[in-house]
């Protein structure tokens, strides 16, 4: 508790946010912790995708599914009302973006999860379409579910490219999916 009111008296809901990350330690205490540092961020500013995105981490935690996609569904809400029609580029080098396309990608995740693949695949060629680059592996994920693989497999697989930083197997479901379906232009111009 000690550590928690050193580190509100910045009172800045950008260090509230970053504070409440670092507390997320895979434990129950750690996200509890997260939770305060988040809940002291609301407050500053209530309608904050960030802080919804924190607390979707810190619920991750712990496990509660229920308030982790409430927090999901109001961070995409939020940005919806921020950008009432999407913008044609949306690059993630600009860290004020980071934030919305975090929330797309969750709301994404939460319908393939609740076995919505159209809306699903919608918001995963969105981010494709405003972030070519795709710095957030969407193409990657995208791939796996046209293919029939879950997210969470390919953030396995992904952990394993990154041990061995060899991503040829990503690579070459992308390049398989992405002839079949056409979900993604690398900017590189090359379509496989």
């Amino acid at each position: 508790m000690e550590n928690f009111n050193l580190n509100l008296r910045s009172r800045n809901k950008n260090d509230l946010y970053y504070d409440a990350l670092e507390s997320l330690d895979g434990t129950k205490a750690g996200a509890k912790t997260a939770l305060k540092f988040l809940n002291e961020a609301l407050k500053m500013d209530p309608e904050s995708v960030q802080t919804y995105i924190g607390f979707i981490s810190a619920y991750e935690e712990l496990g509660d599914t229920g308030k982790r996609a409430e927090c999901t569904k109001k961070s995409f809400e939020l940005t919806k009302k921020k950008f009432p029609k999407w913008p044609d580029e949306m690059p993630w080098g600009v860290l004020e973006n980071r934030e919305y396309m975090r929330a797309i990608q969750f709301m994404a995740e939460d319908f393939e999860e609740l076995g919505e693949k159209d809306k699903a695949v919608e918001l995963y060629r969105l981010l494709l379409i405003m972030n070519p680059g795709d710095n957030q592996g969407v193409r990657y994920v995208l791939a796996g579910l046209y293919a029939g693989i879950s997210g969470y497999e390919i953030n396995s697989v992904f952990d394993k490219g990154n041990e061995k930083q060899n991503w040829d197997k990503l690579e070459e479901l992308v390049k398989i999916q992405n002839k079949k379906h056409k979900f993604w232009k690398p900017p590189n111009g090359n379509n496989f």
